[in-house]
């Protein structure tokens, strides 16, 4: 899986096993506590099963730290953002997906340029 480099290595390694989309769900909903796997009764409720079922299985009897992301939930959110345009998703799908409107996704598309545009420039 392709994951943002910004991303904290905890968080990498929840990502990895669950997707992106899953640790998004678990930051919101456990972000900043340290949960007992798989002892939280909240887990299944916000998981997809086939996440659920692979979170447990992956760190069965750990207690993980999930972080709060705070400063990286808006570059995590333009990157999901992008890569469901990539994938061919029209701005009002991609709104309805990321429970935003249509005009906050033309910004987030404009923002995602502009910082590509700045780190082309840092490049000369």
């Amino acid at each position: 899986m392709n994951l943002p480099d910004y991303l904290p290595p905890v968080a990498r390694e929840i990502a990895d096993v669950i997707g992106l989309d899953g640790l998004l769900r678990l930051v919101k909903q456990f972000g900043g506590v340290t949960i007992r796997v798989p002892g939280q009764g909240d887990l299944k409720q916000v998981l997809s099963p086939d996440q659920y079922k692979q979170f447990v299985h992956t760190f069965r009897n750990e207690k993980i730290a999930i972080p709060k992301l705070q400063a990286r939930l808006y570059q995590v959110d333009l990157a999901e953002t992008s890569r469901l345009l990539d994938q061919g998703f029209t701005k009002a799908e991609v709104a309805r997906t990321q429970k935003i409107t249509e005009r906050a996704v033309y910004k987030r598309q404009a923002k995602q340029r502009q910082l590509e545009n700045d780190k082309q420039q840092d490049l000369f």
